[in-house]
């Protein structure tokens, strides 16, 4: 029986040893330990490489604009078209094109010839049709009291004209033209004056 438990101590000792060289105590080892230095990141691994390299193909980059900055718009700024009023010929006709539909126009035409003193003896909307005295010297037949005074001109022109001034509306613009008395379309020096001074006088209203 004591040989037993003799040989027994020895193998437990014999065991315990064993394992020692197994495992070692490395607590001793773990007390000595340093801090290792920190890990470094290569370059191409960095955050801002890889964003560049999941960027969408010619998409330029895009960067809001900081607090105070102004935001610029490539947008033209527009600009204003002047609408003006143009002598056209058909059939070695004279015809005055307004930029205007009909019921603007007339009331424009109506302006004028106030303006320009050329003296109205009967108009009609519905027809589209004024009936005018005008000559080139004096442009009107009866150029009006005031006038006469400021000039100090009491003549009055021998050699006026009358004329029928016919408008039609062609959709968002309007045709004007010259007609003598019968109705028939005139081309001679005193109507291209009276249609020039119409159209002058458009332009000119336009343009202020």
């Amino acid at each position: 029986m004591k040989v037993f438990v003799i040989t027994l101590l020895m193998v437990l000792i014999t065991g315990c040893s064993t394992i020692n060289n197994v495992f070692p105590d490395r607590s001793r080892e773990y007390e000595r330990a340093e801090t290792m230095p920190s890990l470094e990141i290569p370059p191409d691994l960095v955050a801002s490489g890889i964003n560049d390299s999941m960027s969408i193909p010619g998409e330029s980059a895009r960067v809001a604009p900081s607090q105070g900055q102004a935001i610029t718009s490539s947008t033209p700024a527009s600009t204003t078209t002047i609408r003006q009023a143009s002598i056209e010929s058909i059939n070695n006709k004279p015809l005055l094109s307004i930029p205007e539909e009909y019921t603007a126009a007339w009331t424009e035409v109506d302006k004028i010839l106030q303006n320009a003193e050329i003296q109205v003896n009967e108009q009609d909307q519905t027809t589209g049709v004024v009936n005018v005295s005008y000559s080139i010297d004096g442009q009107s037949e009866n150029r009006g009291l005031f006038t006469m005074i400021k000039t100090w001109d009491w003549s009055t022109s021998a050699d006026a004209q009358d004329f029928q001034i016919s408008l039609t509306g062609v959709g968002n613009k309007t045709e004007l033209i010259i007609l003598d008395m019968d109705g028939e379309w005139v081309n001679d020096d005193a109507s291209n004056s009276l249609l020039t001074t119409i159209r002058d006088h458009y332009n000119l209203s336009h343009t202020q």
